[in-house]
């Protein structure tokens, strides 16, 4: 799983890798922005039960993918409302656990004034498209293919080597992804 976890750890979406057994389920892995939003340190949530952090308990069933409502319960013992998204992992280990993938959304009234914004605050576009593109869950084979860009087109965005594409390839890419041709390169017009 190393490049799973490269883009758990860069992305700006609080997230948590979970560890889903029969009895239990606990935490496996955090990312840096859902340690912000809880107020936890990583190594205090290793190995923690998800009933530490979350009340109305999420199903048992890591078979399943399913949104949900619900309060996360921070370090402080403040209630933040918050949307879960849960995703089954193909992965399993050595003792027939297996793993999900919980994205989270603040909902709470702060969170709404000023969201999170991270993508917007990275200034390398390359790196801001890498994000988008893992947000969104599309690779680079993907992505040429419903955009009809080369391969090698999308290669040189994603690591740097072109840093300004034509306004076509820009909104193309940016439609795929459903966001703003700004949202990934500034400096590339929307528009005709």
């Amino acid at each position: 799983m190393p490049a799973f976890y490269h883009i758990f750890q860069i992305l700006d979406q609080p997230m948590m890798l979970v560890r889903v057994t029969k009895e239990t389920t606990t935490i496996h892995e955090t990312n840096e922005a859902f340690c912000r939003l809880s107020g936890y340190k990583q190594e205090q949530l290793k190995s923690a039960s998800l009933d530490l952090l979350i009340n109305s308990h999420l199903p048992c069933d890591s078979g399943q993918h399913f949104t949900q409502e619900t309060v996360l319960t921070t370090f402080k013992q403040d209630e933040i409302p918050v949307h879960v998204e849960f995703r089954t992992l193909t992965v399993t280990d050595h003792d027939d656990a297996n793993y999900a993938l919980i994205i989270f959304e603040d909902k709470s009234e702060f969170a709404l004034d000023e969201p999170l914004t991270a993508i917007n605050q990275v200034h390398d576009s390359a790196k801001r498209l890498k994000m988008w593109m893992a947000k969104r869950d599309i690779s680079a084979n993907q992505m040429a293919s419903a955009t009809n860009i080369s391969m090698q087109t999308i290669s040189k965005l994603r690591n740097g080597h072109i840093k300004k594409p034509s306004r076509l390839t820009a909104e193309l890419i940016a439609a795929e992804l459903q966001v703003a041709v700004s949202d990934i390169w500034p400096e590339v017009r929307n528009g005709r």
